[in-house]
């Protein structure tokens, strides 16, 4: 690949730069979940899909606080070489990695002291306990490797490297996909299978990137961290909106399960695994277009190139509308193909999740406004505004949402609490981002890309 300079290239060629890989990084992503939930679903069953739902919210904390490190990191990391401060961006690598080596290693002692009672935590019992127990168990063995490897590929991507980030990715998903098929099918080994099939797939992230460092490509080197620990308050802060966009879909799937069994018990939960895991795989994509973005911004921001840094959001945006709205007809017009790529042969879960899931994905368009929008407030060193935009959207408004909505349209009002928490965040996310134009002096775009000043 071609390199390319962050200062003079047009855009859109270096949003391109960007974009597949970015985005085949975050698709990859989804499918390490989409591929066990397939295989298990049409391997060991329906109710070891809703086990596999249960597990979510941990996985999700997981990779939130990885890439809250890691996108806070490499985007602090790039506004340094912007300035030309090079061993700054070293220094921003290092601490960034033993910060995860740190947390990573506690939360995984933790989990696995504790796991039963933080199974119990997601409301299963009986079989569904054990289910769930099985998964998570293995899982988390495999857990410091996987938030080492996130981190890493978030520092290659952003130095100058986004291609081997992707094929690394890649490697990792083909090889979650063969060990699920032979773990599932041909051993037999149920959710166990999967479980080891995901961590070992890990590894195979993990020692792709680490080739990034023998390769002499970039400006990052792989070397024994000084014990600094100044720049890691920075790294926090700056990944933080990250962190919420993650572990609130953690937390509200959640919320979301423990509504579901009382409302409709395990067959809701399992068609809401169906719709999640599809959801997923959208959601991702539309962080991969911010994640393309995040760079070109956060490198003009630091060259003080502010057209640059407006254009990209606009051509960021454009993009993730595009994304939505092509998931929201798809959701309308294909749900009956999609639910049966999950499960066979059960009416009743079919309906179900095919009824849920064009209600779920209603929040797509405005999503990729609130998701690009907070992605710039982050870029920019604005991360307390991107942390507030994120709560709300991931958290605050959902549950309103399942407080309010279920009560005014019984059938439909919990596949709603999404797309309303979407709307109700992109009328905060228009207010600030008119605001931060206000306060900078510069002109606001039109959707139709026209610009005229405030």
């Amino acid at each position: 690949m071609a390199s390319i300079n962050l200062r003079t290239d047009p855009i859109g060629s270096s949003f391109l730069h960007y974009l597949l890989p970015a985005v085949s990084g975050m698709v990859v992503k989804s499918l390490y979940v989409m591929v066990d939930t397939i295989m298990v679903g049409r391997g060991v069953g329906p109710d070891a899909l809703a086990a596999l739902a249960l597990t979510i919210p941990f996985f999700a904390l997981f990779l939130a606080l990885s890439l809250m490190i890691g996108v806070g990191g490499s985007a602090l990391m790039s506004i340094r070489f912007g300035r030309g401060d090079y061993a700054e961006g070293q220094a921003l690598f290092s601490q960034s990695m033993l910060l995860t080596l740190i947390v990573s290693t506690l939360l995984v002692a933790t989990g696995l002291y504790w796991l039963d009672d933080l199974v119990l935590i997601t409301g299963a019992s009986g079989a569904l306990f054990e289910m769930t127990r099985d998964y998570l168990g293995i899982m988390l063995m495999f857990f410091v490797v996987y938030s080492l490897g996130w981190v890493m590929s978030c520092f290659v991507r952003n130095d100058t490297n986004p291609r081997l980030a992707m094929v690394a990715l890649v490697a990792s998903a083909l090889t979650n996909l063969v060990l699920d098929y032979l773990f599932i099918f041909v051993f037999h080994w149920g959710v166990q299978g999967a479980a080891l099939a995901t961590g070992i797939s890990q590894m195979v992230l993990f020692g792709g990137v680490l080739l990034h460092f023998f390769s002499g490509k970039g400006v990052l080197r792989l070397k024994m961290p000084e014990l600094r620990f100044d720049h890691m308050p920075k790294i926090i802060s700056t990944g933080l909106p990250t962190f919420f966009i993650e572990s609130t879909v953690g937390v509200s799937t959640l919320v979301f399960n423990w509504v579901l069994i009382r409302t409709g018990g395990d067959l809701y939960v399992t068609a809401y695994s169906i719709v999640i895991n599809v959801a997923v795989l959208v959601l991702f994509i539309l962080m991969g277009i911010g994640q393309a973005c995040q760079p070109i911004i956060s490198f003009n921001h630091g060259a003080s190139a502010s057209e640059r840094v407006r254009q990209t959001l606009m051509l960021g945006i454009k993009t993730a509308i595009a994304v939505g709205v092509s998931a929201l007809l798809l959701a309308t017009f294909a749900s009956d193909w999609l639910v049966s790529l999950f499960v066979a042969g059960n009416p009743a879960l079919s309906e179900l999740a095919g009824f849920a899931m064009p209600l779920y994905f209603l929040a797509f368009p405005c999503m990729a406004v609130n998701l690009l929008i907070a992605s710039l407030f982050q870029a920019i060193e604005h991360p307390m505004t991107a942390t507030v935009l994120s709560l709300v959207r991931g958290f605050g408004f959902v549950v309103l949402g399942l407080m309010i909505l279920p009560a005014l349209f019984p059938e439909a009002g919990v596949w709603l609490a999404v797309p309303f928490a979407e709307v109700m965040t992109m009328i905060g996310s228009l207010y600030l981002y008119l605001r931060y134009r206000q306060q900078t002096g510069e002109s606001v775009p039109h959707p139709t890309g026209r610009l005229h000043n405030v």
